[in-house]
């Protein structure tokens, strides 16, 4: 014996009501957001603080006695890459080498720091652009002469940037080509960024 299924009636859908929450969820929903908001603020602030040190620090470097001293030989005593070159030469008899060399390098460092925002640019812009155009002929030739005796055409490159930013001229052998960070940021096997 069969007996048949009785249909089920199809009842109307009805709506289930929406449920707003407690007083203890939309507080602790409050709570969190508050916490993310001040956590964001934090990291803002710690990152501006950090910017704010960096620079200082840069700022001590770059007006130290030593770094000083550099720039001064460089631009009293080093008029041409023939000059460059003795001095070289007898850097194991006294420093003065040495200490142009430190303190050409620190631009480049600091062209580092403004170029990948670890820095404000407008910052230090503000500060060492007049002391790296007005003294950029002098700074080229040294930096001529690295490149040359080095093997490297594309040495210290922030500089260069930084240079170029402070309003410099460069020569068209001190002209940044398009793709010039790949140095910084080697691009993938595949040539894919």
């Amino acid at each position: 014996m069969w007996i048949a299924a009785q249909p089920t009636p199809i009842a109307p859908e009805v709506a289930e009501p929406v449920l707003v929450g407690s007083v203890a969820e939309w507080v602790t929903a409050v709570v969190a957001l508050v916490a993310l908001a001040a956590s964001i603020w934090a990291v803002t602030v710690a990152r501006r603080f950090e910017k704010q040190r960096l620079y200082t620090d840069m700022h001590d470097r770059l007006t130290s006695n030593d770094s000083q001293r550099g720039r001064w030989v460089l631009f009293n005593r080093m008029g041409t890459e023939n000059e460059i070159q003795r001095m070289f030469d007898r850097q194991h008899k006294n420093d003065d080498f040495n200490t142009v060399n430190r303190a050409i390098g620190l631009y480049n460092t600091l062209g580092i720091y403004a170029y990948r925002g670890f820095i404000d640019r407008e910052i230090a812009l503000d500060h060492w652009a007049a002391p790296v155009s007005q003294r950029w002929p002098d700074i080229e030739r040294f930096l001529r002469w690295r490149r040359r005796t080095h093997g490297d055409p594309h040495m210290w490159p922030y500089l260069v940037w930084f240079a170029k930013e402070s309003g410099v001229e460069l020569s068209p052998e001190f002209r940044l080509q398009p793709g010039w960070d790949a140095r910084a940021k080697p691009a993938s096997p595949s040539g894919s960024a």
